[in-house]
């Protein structure tokens, strides 16, 4: 098979990156995470990875304000707000329209079913972000789906599994997520002057589920009923990168 229907180990972990770079960005800065994120090595980083996967260019800009505004900024967006809640939650439980009517811990189910099926424990010391709705957990998830897509090359069989379980978590779970997050965090942003980085961001990883989406898409049948393959876990699981 060519290289458009049995992406390379290579291109396989480059895709895993993107989305390791997109989780990190997402999680609560640190001062490596804010030194990489205001001089330009994340934004360089990340648009690699694009070009390397899917041929394009990131338009991630620098952060413009300094480490401690930044901090500020992202607690008020993300963790407690002015009133004692994020402007902009990163949890998908958060949302309403995510809700349908059923009560909270049948959605949180499905992240955890779909995490426990393929090995994968969030960290248990983070309060709010270990749980298993966070957004950065959600693409942790992706990053080790599109990890093990790499590693498990051949048997042909198993690298098909792994994209499946990447396309049904992308269209089910991440996807009407982002369709949530995604214009509240550029809104509120906009009209509370927050630094132009968080809803670049936020259009940042719209751009990848979209292409992502429809690259997998493009190389499985909609129709294929078959569920994503099982993955054998010796041991407790753990969380994906240590």
């Amino acid at each position: 098979m060519n290289e458009t229907n049995q992406p390379s180990n290579e291109t396989a972990r480059e895709r895993s990156r993107a989305w390791q770079l997109l989780s990190i960005a997402f999680a609560h800065p640190v001062p490596e995470s804010f030194s990489q994120l205001a001089d330009g090595r994340f934004q360089r980083a990340f648009e690699q990875t694009l070009a390397a996967t899917h041929g394009l260019r990131s338009a991630l800009p620098r952060v413009g304000v300094d480490a401690v505004e930044f901090e500020v900024q992202y607690i008020n967006l993300f963790d407690t707000g002015p009133k004692g809640r994020p402007l902009v939650s990163l949890r998908a439980s958060a949302y309403d329209a995510l809700l349908a009517g059923e009560p909270v811990p049948r959605l949180m189910q499905k992240y955890a079913r779909f995490y426990r099926h393929f090995g994968v424990q969030t960290r248990t010391d983070q309060g709010d972000v270990a749980l298993p709705d966070h957004l950065t957990c959600q693409l942790d998830c992706l990053a080790w789906l599109a990890h093990l897509e790499g590693r498990a090359q051949v048997p042909w069989d198993a690298a098909e599994g792994y994209r499946r379980a990447q396309r049904d978590f992308l269209e089910r779970l991440l996807g009407p997520h982002c369709r949530e997050l995604a214009p509240r965090l550029s809104d509120t942003c906009r009209q509370r002057g927050f630094d132009p980085f968080f809803a670049a961001l936020a259009e940042a990883l719209e751009q990848l589920r979209a292409l992502e989406l429809k690259r997998l898409r493009s190389m499985l049948h909609a129709d294929d009923p078959r569920p994503p393959a099982p993955v054998a876990v010796s041991g407790p699981t753990q969380h994906p990168w240590g």
